[in-house]
C-alpha cells in the first residue's frame, strides 16, 4: 500500500513539476494524487493497528469515505477567489471530516484499540497517529496562507508568486513526511507485529 501510495504521489509531482516548468500550474492534480492516497493512507493504519477482521470491515469503509470527502470538499475551497466566503465555508466542511478521523484515531473504536497495544508496536502505533496529526495539521494552515498571500508577502518581503511557490514547498514537505515518512512507520509496526507473531523475517 506505501508503495501505491508513493508511486501515484510520485507520478503527480512529475506532472505538477511539468506545469510549473512550463509557466502553469493546476491545483487539480495535487488534489488527485491526495484523492487517491489519503484514503490509503488511513486503511494502512486500520490494517496494522491489530483491530479483528469483523471491525476493520466495518472502521475502514468509513474511514475511507470520510478521508475521500475531506479532500473532495478542500478542492472547491482551495481553487476559489481567495477571501470569499466559499472558500472558508469548503474549508470549515473538509475540517469536519478531517476532524471526524483523527477522533476514530484518538477517541474512536481504532484509538481505543491502539491504547490497548503495549511494548514496542503499542508505542510506534502512538507515534505513528501523532505523525498523522502533525502532517495533516499542516495541510489547513498551508491552505488558510493560501488566502493571505499578501499578508505572508509582508512578513517575508516576498511577491504574491514568491508567496505561493513557498505555500506549495510546505504542501510538498508535508506530502513526503506523511507518504514516504509515514510508509516507513508503517513497515516498521508490520515487522514488529510479524516478529510478534511469530512470523519468520524474509
Amino acid at each position: 500500500m506505501s508503495a501505491v501510495i508513493c508511486g501515484v504521489a510520485g507520478y503527480h509531482y512529475w506532472r505538477m513539476f511539468e506545469n510549473f516548468a512550463a509557466g502553469t500550474w493546476n491545483e487539480g492534480y495535487r488534489y488527485a494524487d491526495w484523492l487517491l492516497t489519503v484514503p490509503l493512507l488511513v486503511a494502512e493504519l486500520v490494517v496494522v493497528a491489530g483491530v479483528s477482521k469483523e471491525v476493520a470491515k466495518k472502521i475502514t469503509p468509513r474511514l475511507v469515505v470520510a478521508a475521500l470527502l475531506m479532500i473532495a470538499t478542500g478542492y472547491p475551497g482551495e481553487v476559489a477567489e481567495h477571501g470569499s466566503t466559499e472558500r472558508y465555508v469548503w474549508f470549515f466542511i473538509s475540517l469536519a471530516f478531517m476532524l471526524y478521523v483523527l477522533y476514530e484515531l484518538f477517541a474512536g473504536t481504532i484509538g481505543k484499540t491502539l491504547k490497548s497495544q503495549t511494548g514496542e508496536i503499542g508505542k510506534k502505533l502512538n507515534n505513528l497517529r501523532y505523525v498523522l496529526v502533525v502532517t495533516w495539521t499542516i495541510y489547513p494552515i498551508f491552505y488558510l496562507l493560501g488566502d493571505s498571500t499578501t499578508f505572508v508577502s509582508k512578513i517575508f518581503s516576498l511577491s504574491t508568486e514568491e508567496s505561493a511557490t513557498v505555500i506549495q514547498v510546505g504542501y510538498s514537505i508535508s506530502d513526503i513526511l506523511a507518504k514516504a515518512g509515514y510508509g516507513l512507520l508503517i513497515l516498521g509496526i508490520a515487522t514488529a507485529r510479524s516478529d510478534a507473531e511469530g512470523y519468520r523475517a524474509a
